[in-house]
């Protein structure tokens, strides 16, 4: 039986035997110095045998600088697009060859293509921007200044050439049109002006001309006289209601005399009055000078009336002759405005047409001087509509390659030989224990695991059968032939850690090692003590109080993180360190296969159905369960709600 202190066991995982006789570990030494040395050599060599790049650049703004006081406009990526390919064409390289060669004076750079230098220079514009950044890489980093501050140069002398001949051409073309222009101005002019007197228009203002200002002048008389017709019949009425009721109308001459009258009536009633007050009226009509008073009344009443019957006659009778001759004048104006309404309507048109044509001259003649505008500009060199060119940044020397990383790559190269060095070492210590005929190894959970009986096994004698290698080799034959008892199973999961006791409480409630290792917290419920398993057999497990309890010490969840790429190991080492500390003999036979084949075989033995035993334990090959069939009793099947599903070892196996 193995513990920690066999110096054949490190971190619960056993190794072979490694012998520490002085010239293995010399040669071994021996092997990765040499390896090391000579893949080092090499590697360095390389890496500093590879020639230094240099990278040299500039910038180029390819659109008109916006005023300080002025927002920039939006990028123009197509226009920089188009520079960018002007910058890289056949004529502007084939003309920074021609100066370079003109100005070399290194004879290897006379022998440069054009293919050689678009190899050497990249342009790339910067995202979102007008800026155009220009590099080149060559050996030598006091070409690449040179090589692009000439291309910048020759770019830039090309830009000037097409402006120069863009104006040139813009010039004669504006002259021409403005020529054209000229000459429809002029006939334009004419057309409008022979019109004007071919229609008798003399203003340019639609009222101001003799046919619309008649009409006009007819129709404010026709609204005056309306006006006036409307006042006659209402006067008409007014003096007829007057006198109806009994009112006085009489002409305005007369309105004095009839006043005149009517005081002298009220003269003779006062005193007539005063009269009443002192005689009685036999004396007045007895006495010689009052008796005549009440006569003299009596006729001016009949005076006052004739006058006032008289007067409204006379008003009646004006008053109707202002309203005949009022609607006399509206018919007759009327009449005339309906015939010169004709005549205007007629003007209209002609007007209307006059006016189409002054438009036309109007447009010929604002286009002519827009025309006259963009010549005088041309011509005082104004060039804001060309794209502009402006060198932001030069090229310089540069003082560093930009690859290779000589240091980064000797720690690489380095880095690389040492681990050369140590597989060499690893191949050949492989290569000599399967040479010296040690024994496979044993494998849990996918780690290989060396027993003891192994190094022992090495100094028999491959050709002299030993009882002890063939029970070995029997044994590591069938693993899973080994069933652990109840008290067996107790004292390995007293003598787990956590870790182990979760492990080994899962794989006795029907999980696999797999479904274990990636249990994940919410398929975890404490409350319903379930387990939700996933994957190719999804179901639901009940979980034992003791397992319940080991949950609840690591929070809940597994003591292990699922996403652990060594979980394998560290599980398998959990379970080795289990093994070895329970003092249970063939600690190396104890694995996880055969703790999860004792929960299936104390299933079986209690009569399950084999077509039940997925529902707890999940999928297993046909060939799996035809061999359990051995360990079923004689009787005919149980259902699943007739076995008892919690193994006897975690009945208080926390």
């Amino acid at each position: 039986m193995k513990n920690r202190a066999d110096p054949h066991f490190s971190g619960g995982v056993y190794s072979p035997a490694v012998s520490n006789e002085p010239w293995y570990r010399s040669r071994r030494l021996s092997i990765f110095s040499i390896v090391f040395l000579i893949s080092a050599i090499i590697s360095l060599a390389y890496n500093y045998s590879r020639p230094a790049i240099y990278r040299s650049g500039a910038t180029l703004l390819t659109s008109a600088m916006t005023a300080i006081d002025r927002e920039s406009g939006d990028p123009d990526i197509q226009h920089v697009a188009i520079q960018r390919q002007f910058l890289l064409g056949h004529e502007l390289v084939a003309e920074t060859l021609s100066r370079l060669k003109a100005s070399a004076t290194d004879k290897s750079r006379l022998q440069l293509t054009i293919s050689d230098i678009q190899n050497l220079l990249h342009v790339e514009p910067v995202a979102d921007t007008n800026l155009v950044e220009i590099q080149a890489e060559d050996l030598d980093p006091k070409f690449l200044p040179v090589l692009i501050n000439t291309w910048i140069d020759v770019y830039l002398d090309a830009r000037t050439e097409e402006v120069k001949r863009l104006t040139g051409d813009t010039t004669r073309i504006i002259e021409g049109e403005l020529k054209a222009l000229a000459g429809k101005v002029n006939v334009a002019r004419s057309e409008l002006e022979i019109f004007r007197k071919n229609n008798d228009i003399s203003s340019i203002g639609r009222e101001e001309n003799e046919a619309l200002a008649r009409l006009k002048g007819l129709t404010d008389s026709l609204n005056k006289a309306s006006e006036e017709e409307v006042k006659a019949r209402a006067n008409v009425a007014a003096i007829k209601s007057a006198v109806s009721r009994g009112k006085a109308v009489v002409p305005n001459e007369e309105k004095a005399g009839l006043l005149a009258l009517e005081l002298r009536v009220r003269d003779l009633r006062d005193k007539l009055t005063e009269l009443d007050k002192k005689f009685t009226r036999e004396y007045i009509n007895l006495h010689p000078e009052f008796k005549f008073i009440p006569q003299q009344i009596a006729e001016l009443e009949t005076a006052i009336k004739g006058k006032q019957q008289e007067g409204s006659n006379v008003v009646l009778a004006d008053a109707e002759v202002t309203y005949a001759a009022a609607q006399q004048t509206v018919r007759e104006i009327r009449d005339q405005l309906d015939e010169h309404k004709h005549q205007a309507s007629a003007f209209t048109t002609k007007f209307a047409k006059h006016d189409a044509l002054k438009a036309d001259l109007e447009s010929l003649e604002n286009l002519y001087r827009e025309t006259q505008d963009r010549l005088v500009q041309l011509g005082a060199g104004h060039k804001e509509k060309y794209p502009q060119v402006t060198v932001i940044s030069r090229a310089y020397e540069p003082r560093d390659p930009v690859r290779p990383d000589y240091g980064r790559d000797a720690l690489i190269a380095i880095a690389g030989s040492l681990l050369l060095g140590l597989f060499s070492v690893w191949i050949f210590e492989y290569l000599t224990q399967r040479k010296g005929g040690q024994q496979p190894p044993v494998t849990v959970f996918g780690i290989h695991n060396y027993p003891s009986a192994g190094a022992e096994l090495v100094n028999y004698s491959q050709s002299v059968p030993s009882p002890l290698a063939h029970k070995t080799s029997a044994v590591l034959a069938a693993p899973s032939d080994r069933e652990l008892s109840s008290h067996q199973l107790r004292i390995l999961l007293g003598a787990a850690n956590l870790q182990g006791k979760q492990l080994i409480s899962l794989l006795l409630s029907g999980l696999s090692i797999d479904e274990a290792a990636s249990l994940q917290p919410h398929q975890i419920d404490l409350r319903a003590a379930t387990i939700t398993v996933a994957g190719k057999t999804p179901r639901i497990i009940p979980i034992s109080n003791s397992l319940k309890l080991l949950f609840e010490r690591s929070g809940g969840r597994p003591a292990w993180n699922p996403d652990d790429p060594g979980l394998r190991i560290e599980l398998s080492a959990a379970l080795v360190c289990a093994a070895v500390d329970s003092g249970l003999p063939d600690p190396q036979r104890i694995t996880a296969g055969t703790i999860r084949h004792s929960y299936i075989a104390y299933l079986v033995r209690q009569g399950l159905r084999l077509s039940d035993l997925e529902q707890i334990t999940g999928y297993l090959e046909p060939s799996t369960l035809s061999r359990y069939s051995a360990y079923s009793p004689p009787q005919q099947g149980r259902h699943l709600d007739e076995i008892e599903l919690l193994h006897p070892a975690l009945i208080n196996g926390a």
